[in-house]
């Protein structure tokens, strides 16, 4: 495709264009001469007679050909679960589960199933399915940004001294709070492998914030954990030597995007709990339910392993 400026419509060569540039060629005219009569670029050009020429030759009638039939077939392709059975009761059992197309299709593919994200999402365009579209139906909002503020102890690790991970045992952690109640969700996410870690207190309090990351941290290998400057967090360096010398490491204050992983986990967490739901009502189901998502879904990031496989792996 030519090089264009924005807002411009890449137009396709005409069949009479074509013909100009079979005529012009058999004079001996160059590519840059051929391309200043039809008012095109010289790598359009050279592209259609590099793309288009059989058998050594190029003749217009069978370059307009080809033209028709790729195009034809790229129309097709985007086309291909509305006319296969299978792919479409896939798609339309994965798409109210969430799944995007990208992970439809990178879920198919390894189900021995061939189709594109693009495939995908004509289908869900042409068959009005935009609704279960997770960025459709959950716009962020934007708000004021706040300046940068040091934090009041000097001492605690920030964000840009973590160490490069290069395996499991590094996470993220986040609270789901409602105004309903004192009980919150505290969410943790393995930052290699994405596995997801949702538990509810009934406060969030230094004491039960603790316990919960212990229990976490007998069951699952914890060498350190990113957070914000949150006030449970106060004494940090008495949990680090509970917690079995697990290192925190805390975002500048007011730059939750730090922790982005944990961040957009909430986000997903907010389409089965939505916001002013009271925390203390979400059930031992709805948490299943959350954990199966989160865990249990191919993602792109992970070759369209579950996050569940990649951390057991």
């Amino acid at each position: 495709m030519e090089c264009m400026q924005k807002g411009t419509t890449y137009q396709q060569l005409s069949y009479e264009e074509r013909i100009k540039i079979a005529t012009l060629r058999e004079r001996g005219e160059s590519i840059r001469s051929i391309a200043d009569v039809l008012g095109r670029s010289t790598n359009t050009v050279a592209r259609e007679l590099r793309e288009k020429q059989v058998r050594g030759r190029y003749v217009p009638k069978k370059a307009q050909h080809k033209t028709y039939w790729r195009r034809y077939r790229s129309k097709r392709n985007c086309m291909k679960v509305a006319m296969s059975k299978e792919l479409t009761e896939f798609v339309n059992a994965k798409l109210p589960l969430g799944w995007s197309p990208e992970r439809i299709a990178g879920y198919a593919k390894r189900q021995g199933l061939s189709v594109s994200k693009k495939a995908v999402y004509k289908y869900v365009k042409s068959r009005c399915l935009e609704r279960h579209l997770f960025w459709k139906r959950h716009r962020k909002k934007g708000g004021p940004k706040r300046s940068h503020v040091s934090p009041r102890d000097a001492e605690k690790r920030l964000v840009e001294a973590r160490p490069v991970i290069s395996s499991r045992g590094h996470w993220e952690l986040d609270f789901i709070v409602s105004r309903q109640s004192a009980a919150v969700l505290m969410v943790v996410v393995d930052r290699w492998t994405r596995f997801a870690i949702v538990k509810r207190l009934e406060r969030k309090t230094h004491a039960l914030v603790l316990r919960a990351l212990a229990d976490i941290v007998d069951h699952h290998g914890v060498k350190t954990i990113t957070t914000d400057n949150d006030i449970v967090f106060q004494k940090w360096r008495e949990m680090e030597i509970s917690l079995s010398g697990v290192r925190f490491y805390f975002c500048h204050p007011y730059h939750s995007w730090e922790k982005g992983l944990v961040e957009n986990t909430n986000r997903w967490i907010r389409t089965f709990v939505p916001k002013r739901t009271d925390c203390a009502t979400v059930s031992g189901d709805t948490l299943r339910s959350i954990h199966t998502y989160l865990n249990d879904v191919p993602r792109q990031c992970l070759g369209f392993q579950t996050a569940r496989e990649y951390y057991m792996n």
